[in-house]
């Protein structure tokens, strides 16, 4: 199985004229996803690297039954964009853009949830499922299909990542770009749970850095007695306080936001967890041969208190 996108998706390019659309376009099929067409109002009718361009999602709906869509516009008129895909049919829309405002991304993943749509960004390469289907602009050579979902804040270092496991035979069923940005429109503890039903995903690896809360979140999961075992790489680890390290959400406001408050959250939880991208590989591993608690272990675990960097934990002392 994979997680949200495979060889059945059909997708729409809106913004298909310019030319990060037109390389994403020509991109994406050349590795088998299904795009049957482009959206762009000013330019109906062409025909882009053999894709036809339609006047607006609808039309380009209802005559390729387009079900996904990836957007390739400024973040000025990115709201406007998105608001039409899922209004006009679309159940995963990709918005790889950047630099979009907080209030526009939070009238983004509303519009989404209320049309029963998924969205995937802003600040993200993408998703793919290796050997099925890709959304975006990441390089293909460096994902195979395999056993691990991947969960990224970073495209860069997913790519990076993703290649050296790829490398050492460790493939991929879905790396889900979640974005750098405050506001996602699926956040980490969706993505897990996306992750969590696929059975054909044995482990998750989570890719993660300073500032937010997301990581908190995987060591929520992760504390479960049904959760996967996950592995975890976080960076960060020489960033200033009150930085801004790349990403939005990458900025330092409180300990708990700290790359070493992280790691203890997550070592804690029984995450993989490690500092270096050459250590990941022999992190993922241990994490697959983990032996879970057993449904009969005794204890609960409730979420992480940031404010104090520790987890509370109930009738058990440690995990197995």
């Amino acid at each position: 199985m994979s997680v949200l996108i495979d060889q059945r998706s059909r997708f729409i390019i809106q913004g298909v004229t310019g030319n990060v659309g037109r390389f994403s376009a020509r991109d994406m099929r050349e590795y088998g996803t299904a795009v049957v067409g482009g959206v762009s109002a000013a330019s109906p009718g062409m025909e882009i690297e053999g894709f036809p361009v339609f006047p607006d999602v609808r039309a380009a709906c209802a005559a390729t039954r387009a079900d996904a869509s990836v957007i390739y516009v400024p973040a000025t008129t990115a709201l406007d964009h998105v608001v039409e895909a899922v209004e006009g049919g679309i159940k995963i829309v990709v918005y790889p853009g950047d630099g979009l405002p907080v209030r526009d991304a939070i009238e983004m993943r509303a519009a989404a949830r209320a049309n029963g749509a998924t969205l995937i960004g802003p600040n993200t390469p993408g998703l793919i499922s290796p050997g099925k289907a890709k959304a975006g602009f990441m390089p293909s050579f460096c994902y195979a299909p395999g056993a691990l979902g991947v969960i990224s804040r970073s495209g860069s270092l997913s790519y990076e990542a993703c290649f050296r496991l790829t490398s050492a035979g460790l493939g991929q069923t879905t790396v889900i770009g979640i974005g750098g940005d405050p506001i996602k429109g699926v956040s980490a503890a969706e993505a897990l749970e996306l992750l969590h039903a696929d059975t054909e995903t044995q482990a998750i690896v989570y890719l993660g850095e300073i500032g937010g809360g997301d990581e908190y979140d995987v060591a929520t999961y992760a504390a479960r007695r049904d959760a996967k075992p996950v592995a975890a790489l976080i960076v960060g680890r020489q960033a200033p306080k009150g930085k801004k390290m790349g990403h939005a959400a990458a900025l330092i406001g409180s300990h708990a936001d700290t790359h070493s408050a992280k790691m203890k959250a997550l070592a804690t939880a029984g995450v993989h967890a490690v500092g270096a991208v050459s250590e990941l590989v022999p992190a993922v591993a241990a994490a697959l041969n983990v032996l879970k608690p057993s449904q009969e272990s005794s204890g609960t675990f409730t979420p992480f208190d940031k404010a104090q960097d520790r987890p509370r934990l109930r009738g058990r002392s440690s995990r197995a």
